[in-house]
């Protein structure tokens, strides 16, 4: 997603004089969340807009929620103030920082599997538009 957004949006921000840096750090399936939560300057800058945490398509048990809502209420108090962007599909606790000033975006990774699901199947459907040709290939 870092590489794609980067790609897409760079020179649409540079039009108005603003340098769009995405910046794409991995977490080792929740292994690094203590340290991401607890060093955001340190691992993300201080200049933080957006922040993602994508783990949809890991099986939550209480040690990986308990490391995403760290991870969640530190970039929620970050001095900018990020948005935060959720791919989970476990993501009601992320919910509940929008309740404050926090701004929340949750991709319910169930939800967006059954989306793709409706998507056409290139094998099938010819011609498809280039946003859909590759999409879903069955």
């Amino acid at each position: 997603y870092t590489a794609i957004l980067q790609d897409t949006v760079e020179d649409a921000f540079a039009s108005f004089g603003i340098r769009f840096q995405a910046k794409n750090f991995g977490m080792g399936q929740y292994s690094s969340g203590p340290e991401l939560g607890l060093c955001m300057n340190e691992v993300f800058g201080d200049d933080i807009d957006v922040l993602m945490w994508d783990f949809g398509s890991l099986q939550p048990d209480w040690e990986p929620t308990r490391r995403s809502v760290l991870w969640s209420n530190r970039a929620g108090l970050h001095p900018t103030r990020p948005i935060l962007f959720s791919y989970d599909s476990f993501g009601e606790r992320f919910l509940s920082l929008s309740e404050g000033d926090t701004g929340t975006i949750l991709m319910d990774a169930d939800v967006m599997q059954a989306r793709r699901k409706q998507a056409p199947d290139s094998n099938v459907v010819l011609n498809l538009p280039d946003a859909l040709s590759d999409y879903r290939c069955s």
